[in-house]
């Protein structure tokens, strides 16, 4: 059974977003569904942006949907969906199962609008189009869905702990490798020396991309707010920035009913 996801870059029209995709509970809290529907929500929403940010770069619709640029020969998602193909190719011996086709699916996005671009709008541009279309184009839903979440939790760090523990097994899967060094009712300290992103862009060459794929995160931590839910976070070290990716979620003291 083929399990790659759709492209939803095959042709030049924009398709309308399905609005239950986007409930704000799915995309921020637990129910998140099946990776490989995930990810079908992230490019839709993630092709949508890149066709409005093209818009305002060339001026009309007419010059990316249906006819060819002075810098490109074709509709760009037309290149895209190509390119993501011959990308997905090449990352193939690093999927063993629905969630890593789901996450280097992910990384490999990032790369095929990056590699269309960056011929015609320069490095510097190409960076930017891809970060704002990967982690603007459903930051306020999931802004909204995690602060609901933890708005409505009776202890917001328990919660942000149970969720991320269940996100490790049922969403990222053992090809990301995650340790615990602490684990106990006032801290978790989550460590990633493994991750499938860092492996992807590594194996597609565009480790300049790595921070804009380690940003994602912050559509949920961002919802956050430690005098109101007690709760700390901070990431001291991604793979943008080092060898490894660490995470700590630590209960901030607060007298009860405060």
């Amino acid at each position: 059974m083929n399990t790659t996801p759709e492209p939803r870059f095959s042709g030049s029209a924009r398709q309308e977003p399905d609005p239950h995709e986007y409930e704000p509970h799915e995309l921020g809290g637990q129910e998140l569904g099946d990776p490989l529907d995930w990810i079908q929500v992230i490019e839709r929403a993630f092709l949508d942006r890149l066709m409005d940010r093209l818009v305002e770069l060339l001026g009309s619709m007419e010059s990316l949907g249906d006819t060819a640029t002075d810098g490109w020969p074709r509709p760009v998602p037309e290149l895209v969906g190509e390119r993501l193909t011959v990308l997905e190719d090449q990352v193939r011996p690093l999927t063993h199962n629905s969630m890593d086709v789901a996450n280097v699916h992910f990384a490999s996005l990032a790369v095929a609008a990056y590699d269309v671009l960056e011929p015609v709008c320069g490095g510097t541009t190409a960076v930017s189009i891809v970060d704002e279309c990967l982690n603007k184009s459903l930051r306020d839903q999931i802004l909204t869905g995690t602060r609901a979440m933890l708005d409505a939790a009776d202890d917001p760090f328990s919660t942000l702990v149970a969720t991320s523990k269940e996100r490790e097994s049922s969403f990222f899967g053992p090809s990301f490798r995650f340790e615990r060094p602490v684990d106990d009712e006032y801290s978790y300290v989550l460590d990633v020396p493994g991750c499938l992103f860092h492996e992807a862009l590594t194996v597609l060459g565009r480790p300049e991309l790595q921070p804009v794929l380690c940003r994602f995160d912050l559509n949920w931590v961002d919802a956050i707010d430690p005098r109101r839910h007690h709760l700390g976070f901070a990431r001291p070290v991604t793979f943008a920035t080092g060898a490894t990716c660490r995470m700590v979620f630590t209960r901030i003291e607060h007298r009860p009913g405060a």
